[in-house]
């Protein structure tokens, strides 16, 4: 039941019944209408209805005047609450409030109805919203049934609870404190009983059903700009929130930046509420008066200062953190953002790593050779601030690590000591590491003309051999052409020495 078409009806009474007063001398000659109604509360989802602390305080008893087809209704103040009522009209805008306040102020049209969100406005929402700051007697604790879902409805009518009270008006109270999931509801004032076409209340003890008046929050979320980052890289968070509507009266993004993350001091922050910017003065940012570097227990903070001000709209936020050299070794960079349920979701881009090994012809492990990290010429983006270099250990491995997915190109820059050290072969060779870090190894006849790396057939290992000498060259492919040939320079130059001293033996005899 509509509450303006109840408060329609019962004005109608009013003027229905004339000269009859409205104030405690009618009492006697009126009989209050005592036998219970039911008052159904329906809400979006269950979590609105349930485990809530509610109070009913009773402000208008409906009275019967007369019996069989001369009964009519009418409402007066309850006594106990009458000065409470006459503040409450006083403060929402009414003049020269009198008895019986509640029935003067129905039959004036004062009273009005707020039928949407945020139900901020209109004389009845300020009337309730006083009742709840006022000293009121004969609270009710209301025990709401289990929240069942409606069949077939739909958004704040989805689920519905229910309470049997005496019939009349009253201002029900939300005691429960505010949760991030849950705002706490504003005050409902809720009238049982039916109304005639005509306008006329005929029915007391007929069931009310009203939106119980809080809201679900949307539970925030935040995403980044990149699936992986090598370190020196920016990543662009954006966290996305909803204000309730009604407001919460806090509204705050709690983010928790992850080791191996910097969020500077001076970062500059992008706010908007459905698209629109929201200018500095409207939001606090706390916990970035220095550089932040991320731990996984540091924390900074971006509050709505007047949530009320952007209630039911997407506030959406935008900021860059660094990738530091913390993160070289980890698979990725978490960033946490706390949820309404005061529990933190990871947003995680990752890092990869890649290995070979180094090895002389022998297959032993080879110590101290060193490879160089660029990025491929098909590869837009700037280059690893760490992890660039990398030299083989005692094992023979050698190990890139803190990038991002990418094509990358590996330049032997220095043989192992005690090596054949020359230009002609130090290997290049390409790695390639696709978005979900699977790595691939390639390399070409000119990249590597003496076949000093060795791949296996599905590309994702790589050994690269270190050589003493000419002759520990490998002796098939391209490779071995290339040792005959150097083979064929070497014996040329012997021939041309042998043939050269056979000259001058020759023109020695005959001199």
């Amino acid at each position: 039941m509509k509450l303006r078409k109840l408060f329609a009806g019962v004005a109608a009474a009013a003027t229905l019944l004339g000269g009859m007063a409205f104030g405690a001398a009618t009492a006697s000659a009126a009989e209050v209408v005592n036998d219970n109604a039911t008052f159904t509360f329906t809400a979006e989802n269950a979590e609105q209805l349930t485990g809530r602390n509610v109070t009913a305080y009773k402000i208008g008893d409906y009275v019967k005047y007369g019996s069989d087809a001369n009964t009519a209704y009418g409402v007066q103040t309850v006594a106990g609450n009458a000065e409470a009522v006459k503040t409450a009209l006083e403060a929402a805008g009414q003049k020269n409030v009198q008895p019986d306040y509640l029935a003067n102020a129905l039959s004036a049209g004062v009273l009005d109805v707020s039928a949407t969100r945020p139900w901020a406005d209109g004389t009845t929402r300020k009337f309730a919203d006083n009742l709840a700051k006022a000293q009121l007697a004969g609270g009710q604790t209301v025990n709401l049934s289990a929240a069942t879902k409606v069949n077939d409805a739909t958004g704040d009518a989805t689920y519905a609870a229910t309470v049997s009270l005496p019939a009349g008006i009253y201002v029900f109270l939300d005691n429960t404190a505010a949760t991030g999931e849950i705002t706490k509801a504003v005050p409902m004032i809720v009238a049982s009983g039916t109304v005639t076409k005509e306008g006329v209340l005929t029915e007391p003890t007929a069931a009310a059903t009203v939106n119980f008046k809080n809201s679900k929050n949307e539970d925030k979320t935040k995403t980044a700009d990149k699936t992986s980052v090598s370190v020196g890289d920016t990543i662009e968070y954006t966290l996305q929130g909803k204000v309730a509507n009604p407001a919460p009266a806090t509204f705050v993004f709690t983010d928790k930046p992850g080791k191996g993350l910097t969020v500077a001091a001076n970062t500059k922050f992008t706010v908007t509420a459905d698209g629109e910017d929201v200018p500095a003065s409207d939001y606090t940012v706390a916990g970035l008066e220095a550089d932040l570097q991320g731990d996984g227990a540091k924390t900074f903070t971006i509050t709505l200062n007047t949530p009320a001000a952007y209630a039911g709209k997407t506030i959406v936020v935008k900021y860059s953190a660094t990738v530091n050299a913390d993160a070289a070794n980890q698979d990725g960079v978490v960033n946490e953002l706390l949820g309404n349920n005061d529990k933190y979701t990871q947003t995680k881009v990752s890092l990869y790593k890649f290995s070979f090994d180094k090895k002389d012809a022998a297959g032993s492990a080879v110590e101290g050779a060193k490879f160089e990290l660029s990025v491929a010429k098909d590869q837009t983006g700037k280059l690893p601030t760490v992890g660039t270099t990398a030299t083989s250990g005692d094992n023979g491995k050698v190990t890139f690590s803190g990038l991002a997915a990418g094509t990358y190109t590996v330049t032997e820059t220095k043989v192992a000591d005690g090596y054949l050290q020359s230009a002609n072969n130090k290997v290049v060779f390409t790695v390639t590491i696709a978005e979900n870090g699977a790595v691939t190894f390639d390399k070409t006849i000119t990249s590597d003309p003496f076949g000093l790396v060795t791949l296996n057939e599905k590309k994702t290992t790589a050994t690269v051999t270190n050589v003493k000498n000419v002759t520990e060259l490998p002796k098939t492919g391209a490779a071995g052409i290339a040792m005959f040939v150097a083979l064929g320079v070497v014996l040329a130059g012997a021939a041309a020495t042998v043939y050269a001293k056979s000259r001058r033996t020759s023109a020695a005899l005959h001199a």
